[in-house]
């Protein structure tokens, strides 16, 4: 027995099929004198034989030459060539180098280096922007101010009731409530100026859009006039040539339809033109914000000088402190753009530095406020810095969820309910909102404009000037601009529903969300470039310029990516070129906090226009040529298409916690959970030289045993890795962290499962688990692990465990396999429906559907019963028309007297179903039975029922 993890040099061959060229006199092989694939080759019969001495073999007296891999020729048990010892070097290691990622501490990227504050790489210096993503630490020096240490700002002086201040003999108590009393005041009496310039900006918005209305619906009058005329004139025409009175039907049907499309017409004509005021509203309404929001800074500071004007004269011997104090309400002058001193974690760690913070913001969220100014104030009470104001302000627009808010029409559109409304319609918008409460707060915050890799935007796509645009902020934090994305912040609350919301206390409250993405608060420029590109270069806040052209080929990625501190291992861009065969590779690096309970996977669909959504091709599904396994760290996943295209390859991740595992209570079911996009890459293909064919059909998700060792606790004991080269057979051991029932499946494509059940075992003993296959012929196989907990009840489903792909290069004894391909499937079907000769003869009755038609109408699983025997061995294929394979959807319990089908149809079409049977002791199986299956939903306007002719009508 002979079993290694090493694998050839490149995984191309994985989806590689043997040659139809005789290795030996490099001539056409024809499939009835074809010998093999023998090590990847194929011989004419007469070709098979010894290299050294030419004695004719067969496929139970060859040898292959176990010293050289490269050695494809085959030798008698005489003249092999020999090895002293059966090693497995690091030539055989044929994808060391595509499994394993580099060891040590964070990738190279150490605890201590993070503590220091150094900037993560995401391969940028390809995109000449190295220095831009570093600027931060090269700005420290330039940029120094008086208070290194952040957030530390004497109290802001109105929030506090009194000051007391004293010297050697006498303590002073100054009361300062009437000032912030004033401060308010004048906070509110601007207010109320600005709202009533846009109360005049808003009537503007609707006059404009009354007389927009009019002018269009006159000139739609105007319009279905001249078609009335027309149409009086075509009918008089006629009667004049025909000499004799239409049909009045005639002439109201031909009324109707031109009806119909003028409405639909009018239709798009007010849409355009709603879209087209709409979007001149954000631009002025935020103009206006943008200037309301200066008046609002400049009072602050006015009032800030006054203030101190009337306290140094009051309080001489304290007026050093004050103006510190001062200092934290409105800076005098604002700095220019310049890429942040440090990192966001110098600002904070993580989230939890706010909480009690959030949850005074959470408080606040649950009651309405009338004005601005009352907003911010009960936001910013107990703030002490910029930092936690422009933190509550974020936290209480991210935590209103929109969706599910329900605003009376009679709110006033100048408050902060009646902003909310605002964006929920699309009037207002988030940015323009943090903007202005920022303002009220004393916090200095800009807008900007760029583009953004947004909704709709796919890798590789080229950014116009009127496409993919979106406007942020930047608000001043301690001296530095920092980038701050309300809308993408709060987009999670609005598309995903949160099981963990807190319970509304009252059905007039809105239903606030605790969740949020953290990502967009204080993004880092170098990474907040990876989404958004600003038009004015200064404030993408980088020390050099990115251009939009390097911005379009920087990898596509998401928050996600940056949440879990993940980092492709080389360069990369947004389009990835394939090799000419068809071969291409993404590898992640993953943080060494996150690798046991971080969770990938992946899908890939063609990027062709016309065939955009299709995810599978010749009935195999897409995602069979793409081989995926976490490894060491690394998150692997190598590529090789099946035909000349482009392609979409989207990488999902998210963190599992323990309800994704097992557990202690053995029948409780492990939770689903949500994946999130994390990456995505457009791969091209303009050549393909051989053709590829899909791994075996096992399972998705990933290959290896990491998926079994996170979510069962099952540890390798033999193989780590997730290809394993037999050699006749091998052997597959795992340690148990507690009983465990067990599933073994070995799969290989064109050959039914129930052929290889006894090609596979597997035994528990002292806490390990041991699997043994033996394959029967060589070829390559994939092996499925399911398991559950040995003391759960009978009906508690299997969980997968983990997947293997085995690559047999010998077999002492090969077993030729009947071959039950998709195409040989599907003929046999259509030739008749209803049972065969077979049926009647080996003992087998209908117990459910006796008809070989069966309509199905409704939603839910379709189970077929048949009577058998006990030496029988019954399977079955499902497909769907035109040749998709849906095996996995059929699900079969056989106790020896009844077999249950269960069928899981994925969505309506037309299905066939197929059942084969064989007798234990024997290795020929008959088609015993066909069932055509007509799926069509109740309330669902099928194109299936009308159809007269289909694949599989007989």
């Amino acid at each position: 027995m002979a079993a290694t993890t090493s694998a050839p040099k490149s995984l191309s061959h994985l989806f590689q099929p043997p040659a139809d060229i005789c290795q030996r006199c490099e001539g056409r092989v024809y499939f009835l004198e074809k010998v093999g694939p023998v090590n990847g080759v194929v011989f004419h019969k007469g070709c098979f034989k010894c290299r050294a001495c030419d004695q004719q073999l067969s496929l139970k007296t060859y040898f292959t030459n176990t010293t050289d891999p490269l050695d494809k020729n085959i030798y008698c048990h005489k003249d092999v060539p020999k090895t002293s010892t059966h090693g497995y070097d690091a030539r055989a290691m044929g994808i060391q180098n595509a499994l394993k990622a580099p060891s040590g501490g964070r990738h190279g990227y150490s605890e201590l280096s993070r503590q220091q504050g150094q900037a993560p790489k995401f391969g940028s210096d390809a995109l000449f922007i190295q220095q831009p993503v570093s600027a931060q630490t090269q700005y420290h020096r330039r940029f120094q101010s008086n208070n290194d240490q952040h957030h530390f700002y004497p109290a802001y002086y109105s929030a506090v009731s009194y000051m007391h201040f004293h010297d050697n003999t006498n303590m002073y108590t100054y009361n300062t409530t009437s000032r912030f009393q004033k401060l308010e005041a004048y906070q509110k009496q601007l207010e109320e100026t600005q709202r009533s310039e846009e109360d005049k900006l808003m009537e503007n918005f609707v006059e404009e859009r009354q007389e927009v209305s009019e002018q269009m619906q006159q000139e739609m009058d105007k319009e279905w006039e001249v078609h009335l005329h027309e149409l009086t004139k075509k009918f008089d025409r006629e009667i004049s040539s025909k000499g004799k009175k239409l049909k009045g039907d005639d002439q109201k049907q031909e009324k109707e339809e031109m009806k119909r499309n003028m409405t639909v017409k009018i239709k798009k004509k007010q849409e355009a033109m709603t879209l087209r005021l709409q979007k001149k509203a954000q631009e002025e309404t935020s103009d206006l914000v943008s200037k309301h929001s200066k008046q609002m800074l400049q009072l602050l500071q006015s009032k800030q000088d006054e203030f101190r004007q009337e306290l140094e004269v009051e309080l001489i011997d304290t007026a050093a402190v004050l103006d510190e104090a001062m200092k934290a309400i409105v800076p005098k002058e604002l700095p220019p753009p310049h890429p942040p001193r440090g990192r966001k974690r110098d600002l904070y760690r993580d989230p939890s530095f706010f909480q009690e913070l959030d949850e005074d913001v959470f408080k606040v969220a649950e009651r309405d406020q009338s004005t601005f100014t009352e907003l911010v104030n009960d936001l910013t009470r107990h703030c002490l810095t910029d930092l936690q104001k422009a933190r509550a302000i974020f936290r209480w627009i991210t935590v209103k969820d929109l969706n599910v808010m329900e605003f009376e029409d009679g709110v006033n559109l100048d408050t902060p309910l009646g902003l909310l409304r605002g964006i929920k319609y699309g009037t207002e918008t988030y940015h323009t909102l943090f903007m202005r409460l920022c303002s009220y707060a004393g916090v200095a915050c800009v807008e900007i404009k760029g583009h953004s890799k947004s909704v709709g935007y796919e890798p590789g796509m080229k950014i116009r000037e009127d496409t993919f645009q979106n406007t942020w902020n930047a608000v001043l934090i301690d001296g530095d601009w920092w980038p701050v994305q309300c809308n993408w912040g709060a987009r999670h609350l609005v598309l995903n529903k949160d099981a963990q919301a807190k319970p509304v206390k009252s059905k007039k409250q809105d239903k606030i969300r605790y969740q949020y993405d953290e990502h967009y608060f204080l993004t880092d420029p170098d990474e907040f470039i990876q989404e958004f590109w600003a038009q004015d270069h200064q404030w993408q806040l980088l020390e050099r310029e990115v251009t939009l052209e390097q911005f379009e080929a920087m990898p596509f990625v998401r928050s996600v990516f940056f949440h879990y501190g993940l980092e492709f291992d080389h360069v990369m861009e947004a389009v990835i070129y394939t090799d000419n065969k068809g071969g291409a590779e993404v590898k992640v690096k993953v943080p060494e906090e996150y690798a046991k309970d971080l969770v990938f996977h992946y899908q890939i669909r063609f990027a062709d226009r016309e065939r955009r959504n299709e995810t599978e091709f010749r009935s195999a599904k897409l995602e069979r040529f793409v081989f995926h396994s976490l490894v060491e760290g690394s998150a692997l996943f190598s590529v090789h298409v099946p035909t000349a295209a482009s392609y979409f390859l989207e990488v999902f991740a998210n963190k599992i916690d323990d309800t994704n595992k097992i557990g202690d209570d053995p029948n409780a079911t492990m939770m689903p959970f949500r994946l999130k996009c994390a990456c995505k890459f457009k791969i091209v293909c303009e050549e393909l030289v051989g053709k590829m064919h899909p791994l075996p059909n096992c399972a998705s998700g990933e290959w290896g045993p990491s998926k079994g060792q996170r979510h069962f606790g099952l540890k390798p004991l033999t193989h780590v890795t997730g290809v394993i080269n037999v050699d006749n057979d091998t052997e597959i051991r795992f340690r148990l962290p507690r009983s465990l029932h067990f599933l073994c499946k070995l799969r290989m494509n064109g050959v039914e499962d129930t052929m290889l059940e006894k090609h596979v075992m597997h035994t528990v003993h002292d806490e390990t688990l041991t699997v043994r296959v033996r394959p029967p012929q060589t070829g390559q196989y994939g092996l499925d692990i399911y398991a559950r907990p040995e003391d759960a009840a009978d009906n508690h489903t299997l969980a997968h465990a983990c997947k293997y792909l085995l690559n047999c290069t010998r077999v002492n004894d090969p077993i030729e396999l009947p071959l039950n391909r998709v195409e040989q499937a599907t003929k046999t079907a259509k030739d008749k429906w209803g049972p065969s000769a077979n049926f009647d003869d080996l003992g087998l009755r209908l117990l459910s559907h006796r008809e070989p038609i069966i309509e199905k109408t409704e939603q839910g699983p379709l189970t077929i019963e048949i009577g058998t025997t006990d030496n029988l061995k019954l399977s079955s294929k499902l497909l769907r028309e035109p040749d998709e394979d849906c095996q996995d959807k059929v699900h079969m319990k056989d106790n020896g007297k009844k077999a249950k089908f269960t069928l899981n149809l994925p969505r309506p079409g037309n299905y066939m179903f197929a059942m084969y049977a064989r007798k234990k002791k024997e290795d020929n199986q008959y088609n015993v039975y066909n069932y055509l299956i007509r799926y069509t939903l109740s309330d669902a306007d099928s194109t299936l029922n009308r159809k007269k002719k289909g694949l599989f009508k007989k």
